[in-house]
C-alpha cells in the first residue's frame, strides 16, 4: 500500500492507513497525476486475511532501519515523486526537485506553494510497522514498504 501523504510541518494528522500525499484527496483541487486506484473489497479482505495478530514490540526500533527516498522514476526519489504526483501544476527541474506548484491539505484546508513547506510522511508509521512485524523483515523489505507508491 502506498504509505505517504504530504502535509505541512507540525500539522495534526487524521489517523489513516496507506501512503498518500494530501493533495488530491477528498474535495481538493485536481492533482497533476492520479492517485493509485483503490483495490477491490475482495483484494482488501485477502490482504487482511494474511495478517497475523501478535503482541507489538518496539524493542530495537530505529527509523534508519527503513531506508527512504530511493529513486522511484528517472531522477525522482520517493519524496519528489509524491510531491509531483499529488501537487497541482508542479514544475520540476532536471534533478526532479519541485520548483513550483501547489499542495492542498484536506486535514485543515490549507494550500502551500513551496515544496519545502510540505513533508512527506507515512500514514502507517514506521514504528507501528516495526511493532507489527517489520522487525522480522529484511532491510530490503523495510525499504520496499517505506517507499511503496504503487498501492493505494
Amino acid at each position: 500500500m502506498p504509505r505517504f501523504y504530504a502535509r505541512r510541518r507540525l500539522a495534526t494528522l487524521a489517523a489513516a492507513t496507506g501512503l498518500i500525499a494530501s493533495a488530491a484527496l477528498f474535495n481538493s483541487p485536481t492533482a497533476s497525476a492520479a492517485l493509485p486506484t483503490p483495490v477491490s473489497g475482495a483484494t482488501a479482505r485477502s490482504y487482511l486475511s494474511q495478517l497475523t495478530v501478535a503482541t507489538e514490540n518496539r524493542t530495537g526500533y530505529n527509523r534508519d532501519l527503513f531506508p527512504t527516498w530511493i529513486t522511484i522514476s528517472g531522477t525522482c526519489n520517493t519524496r519528489e515523486y509524491i510531491l509531483k504526483r499529488d501537487g497541482t501544476n508542479v514544475t520540476t527541474d532536471s534533478a526532479c526537485v519541485s520548483t513550483s506548484g501547489s499542495w492542498y491539505s484536506p486535514y485543515d484546508g490549507a494550500t502551500w506553494s513551496a515544496a519545502s513547506d510540505v513533508d512527506i510522511d507515512h500514514l502507517v508509521p514506521l514504528a507501528e510497522a516495526w511493532d507489527s512485524g517489520a522487525s522480522q523483515w529484511t532491510t530490503a523489505q523495510r525499504q520496499s514498504f517505506a517507499n511503496d507508491v504503487t498501492r493505494p
